[in-house]
């Protein structure tokens, strides 16, 4: 059997042309990006897995699962996280 190579920043950019395809892909985006930023202020400030989980009450492998992108938290369990990390989960219109 042989496999057709697909260039998936092309087929990105022309399903980014349809509306719905795009909305729901931005907030994806912005998902991720949330995660990131939750990745990056808990190891710059020299917290591990296991500490946060101890601050917040949530399970060191679900901290894990979502730092790895394999899981998107609830509110709820985002806002313990945050709080955790003492920050403060801000809404601010566009």
């Amino acid at each position: 059997m042989t496999f057709k190579k697909i260039d998936l920043n092309a087929e990105l950019n022309k399903q980014l042309n349809d509306l719905r395809f795009k909305e729901s892909f931005d907030r994806v985006q912005l998902q991720y990006e949330l995660i990131e930023q939750i990745a990056f202020v808990r190891k710059s400030k020299s917290i591990t897995q296991a500490r946060l989980a101890e601050l917040t009450g949530v399970s060191q492998q679900a901290i894990s699962r979502l730092e790895k992108e394999k899981h998107l938290p609830n509110l709820d369990t985002l806002i313990k996280i945050v709080d955790g990390l003492g920050m403060k989960l801000t809404i601010t219109e566009r």
